[in-house]
């Protein structure tokens, strides 16, 4: 019998802070919705709340699950997505002058606090169970990582060394790269890594670059035996859905790069890239399309755009974007562009092989370990050949999504998840078996 799940949320749970789920969103739900498939699950949804840490029966966490779906629209056409019919019009140089929510770029304090209150109403979360009422030997998951920061949520552990912690990690870039953010999340992520040191039984981890990173800074904290995980992550199910790139977008010349809006995801080479282009091609350059969330410093890389006439004209920023309208999106694109300095896995690159897209992204040790061999890796500092890589490549066309193979997707990914850590418990389980039989004292 698999052993019981007990399925952090805390990140779901924080869901409607954001319009749209990021790619680790996506890993994040598509686990709950494997571990918490109907209200029958023997699964357990553990949360912190004001009382504590409990665990909430899974008829509560399938009510969450499906009103997140409905606010992140994950599961609408795209043409329903208001977001979608906005950038189309820009790209065609029509923008719809009634269509206020497809300008929307980010959630205000009062729209998130709006949609945090619908979610607890949809939800109906009540006091839960302690995490003491846990099943003997449960594994307690942890995707997001969030709650990492906080030791105090994973204090009940140390009550519990017959349940088996095993966290995500999905990087360390903070620690490695402390330029690229701020002073707060470099503490904030030291102390993921502790905590997960202190309490984890197992990591899990999306490629053997981040692998090495973790390992390496575990050790430093005085934790060298921790057991990794290395596992891919899958393509997001409404990507893999049979479509073909937007009709109305036939003859439109666009490239795509799809990240949070901040200064590790090297916006500024793109930007830079698109001027030089603009000087040399004037109207008939192609368009850039931007899509994600605004992360920190955003406002200075979009003011950018923004404050240049010939760049506004060409460089669509969009937020919110259903999974389904950016499949669709990047059907259509003569490339998608990922010049980030840094990752821990690089999920548009997949994304983009896999819908047979051509891919041109920077030669950093996450992009190479996941790229194809059609893949273009450019250094992330040279403006020079990523303006030639991108002239290189014409319009994309009407492509269709191609066969996708299952080992790519979310069910075969969730599977070997759950097989893996249950194979990890059951064995981690025998050890402590087979030690306390060694400690105990021989019979007269």
């Amino acid at each position: 019998m698999p052993r019981a799940i007990a399925y952090d949320l805390t990140r779901l749970f924080l869901g409607p802070l954001s319009l749209s789920p990021r790619g680790i969103d996506r890993v994040d739900v598509a686990l709950a919705n494997h571990f918490f498939q109907n209200d029958k699950s023997d699964a357990i949804g553990i949360l912190p709340t004001p009382w504590g840490i409990r665990g909430f029966k899974a008829s509560m966490v399938r009510r969450g699950l499906d009103h997140l779906h409905r606010i992140w629209a994950e599961r609408i056409d795209e043409t329903g997505d208001p977001q979608w019919q906005g950038l189309v019009a820009s790209l065609c140089g029509t923008p719809i002058a009634n269509l206020p929510t497809a300008r929307r770029k980010s959630l205000n304090m009062a729209s998130k606090a709006h949609r945090m209150w619908k979610h607890l109403q949809q939800t109906g979360v009540g006091l839960g169970q302690p995490v003491a009422a846990l099943p003997h030997g449960a594994i307690y998951l942890n995707i997001g990582q969030i709650g990492l920061a906080v030791p105090a949520f994973h204090r009940w552990l140390s009550q519990r060394p017959d349940v088996t912690a095993a966290f995500m990690l999905h990087d360390t870039i903070p620690l490695e790269y402390p330029q690229f953010v701020s002073p707060s999340s470099v503490k904030h992520h030291t102390q993921m890594v502790r905590t997960a040191v202190e309490r984890a039984d197992l990591v899990i981890t999306t490629t053997r670059h981040a692998r090495e990173c973790i390992v390496d800074s575990m050790e430093k904290m005085g934790r060298a035996d921790m057991p990794v995980y290395v596992r891919g992550l899958p393509l997001p199910a409404a990507l893999g859905v049979p479509r073909c790139a937007e009709p109305a977008l036939t003859g439109q010349h666009y490239f795509l790069t799809c990240s949070t809006i901040e200064p590790r995801k090297n916006h500024g080479l793109l930007i830079e890239v698109w001027r030089r282009i603009i000087a040399k091609m004037g109207t008939s350059a192609p368009q850039l399309v931007i899509v994600g969330s605004p992360g920190r410093h955003a406002e200075t890389i979009l003011g950018a755009i923004r404050d240049d006439p010939g760049l506004s004209r060409h460089i669509h920023h969009v937020a919110g974007l259903s999974s389904p309208a950016l499949g669709q999106l990047t059907l259509g694109a003569a490339a998608m562009l990922c010049p980030s300095y840094a990752e821990g896995f690089g999920l548009s690159v997949l994304e983009a092989n896999a819908l047979g897209v051509p891919t041109i992204a920077s030669n950093i040790a996450a992009h190479r370990e996941i790229a194809n061999e059609a893949t273009c890796l450019l250094p992330p500092d040279d403006r020079d050949a990523w303006e030639k890589a991108v002239l290189s490549h014409g319009q994309g066309g009407m492509r269709r999504t191609p066969a996708i193979p299952s080992a790519m997707g979310e069910p075969a990914y969730c599977q070997d998840m759950a097989s893996f850590i249950d194979n990890f418990a059951q064995n981690r389980h025998k050890d402590h078996m087979t030690d306390l039989s060694h400690r105990k004292e021989p019979s007269l």
